[in-house]
């Protein structure tokens, strides 16, 4: 059992050297989203370890080095869980680490623990141990215990990358309304990279479970099974190349403010709303369901888009909620008044300015925090009281 290299395995390691070369550039890059940065190079740092020390495996070469066998054994369990934070760190401009966070490295740190009796084995032992499975044509997974390991390190590495695709689905929705350039190729190389990793983990899993159930061993399989992990490699260094900027900074996309060419002043925005205020008061407007924010625009002389500008800015409202804010406090006035017991809450409901029962119940629960009956059932209870 000499060891030897093929052209593979030159291939492969050529792919582990860039990627420890790529991970000493990004680590320490100085310039960009430094924090980001580090949590890929430190990704791809144990991508390149764990196919070195696969392809020493797969070479043999570990048999001249036995005390690297098993030493990246636990890295799975780290995989997923940087790539959620490497796109956490790009999506969310304040992110900071917090000692909560460390949780998601707890499974690392446990299994690391349970490797620690093999770690203090001498060279002779492990040398032995690898024999038993280096160099054999058909290799099998006899021990369950370890297949069971693998498949949580399996299991493990997919619910981190359904939890990156969550994470970054509002902002593909997000640059894919937008058309952003930069932030657009940002999110759609995030996405990519971890659906090639999803990949990746599921090729695995197939291929052990193919040899745990006594299926024939391909080196073939075996190979792309090593290429799919390579090629992550290859492609950030290929992002890197092709769009370095991607790297330079966050994936938050900073739109401008949205009244910012506004010719409203503050002075004349002041005086519309009382203008407003008034009118709604006096004239009770928001009991017609049929309202448009251009209606009541024309009511105020004013342009519709400098009306929901002051909605939004001097009130924090949308023009629904404005509405609907007038409405449940008319609405309640009907509910507690004792003349109007007889009002059935749809009744009531068309006489604030809903146009169902159902909108109404919506509403008036959001902004009371109970439907139209509890609060009217609480009232006659406390009047009785």
């Amino acid at each position: 059992m000499q060891p030897s290299l093929n052209t593979w395995t030159i291939l492969l390691l050529f792919a582990a050297a860039q990627g420890l070369f790529l991970a000493l550039t990004l680590f320490t890059q100085q310039r960009g989203n430094r924090r980001a940065n580090r949590v890929l190079a430190l990704l791809i740092l144990l991508f390149s370890l764990r196919l070195i020390e696969t392809v020493g495996y797969w070479t043999k070469y570990l048999l001249v080095l036995p005390h690297f066998a098993l030493t990246t054994a636990a890295f799975p369990f780290l995989f997923g869980v940087l790539l959620y934070f490497y796109a956490r760190c790009l999506t969310a401009e304040d992110f900071q680490f917090s000692r909560r966070e460390l949780l998601h490295f707890l499974p690392f740190v446990l299994h690391a623990g349970w490797l620690t009796s093999f770690y203090r084995l001498s060279g002779e032992i492990k040398l032995r141990i690898l024999q038993q499975y280096i160099g054999v044509e058909n290799p099998k997974i006899t021990n369950w215990l370890y297949f069971f390991v693998f498949l949580l390190q399996t299991l493990h590495m997919l619910f981190y990358v359904g939890l990156t695709l969550r994470l970054l689905k509002p902002h593909s929705q997000v640059t894919k309304s937008a058309g952003v350039g930069l932030e657009k190729n940002g999110v759609r190389w995030v996405r990519y990279f971890t659906l090639g990793f999803g990949s990746f983990v599921l090729l695995t899993l197939l291929y052990v479970i193919w040899l745990q159930l006594g299926f024939p061993y391909s080196r073939t399989v075996d190979a792309l099974v090593l290429i799919s992990l390579a090629s992550q490699i290859y492609l950030i260094g290929y992002m890197t190349l092709r769009q370095p900027e991607i790297f330079s900074g966050t994936l938050v996309i900073k739109n401008p403010p949205k009244y910012e060419k506004s010719t409203l002043t503050p002075a004349r925005a002041e005086t519309y709303l009382n203008k407003l205020l008034q009118l709604m008061e006096t004239e009770k407007l928001f009991t017609n369901s049929d309202l448009k924010l251009q209606d009541l625009a024309h009511k105020l002389n004013l342009s519709p888009h400098h009306l929901s500008q002051i909605i939004n800015e001097r009130r924090g409202q949308n023009f629904f909620d404005f509405l609907n804010q007038y409405r449940i406090a008319e609405a309640r006035k009907y509910l507690t008044d004792s003349e109007k017991q007889q009002y059935t809450i749809l009744s009531i409901a068309l006489e604030v300015g809903f146009n169902n029962k159902a909108s109404f119940n919506t509403a008036f629960k959001k902004y009371t925090g109970m439907t139209p009956s509890q609060f009217r059932d609480a009232e006659v209870k406390a009047d009785k009281v």
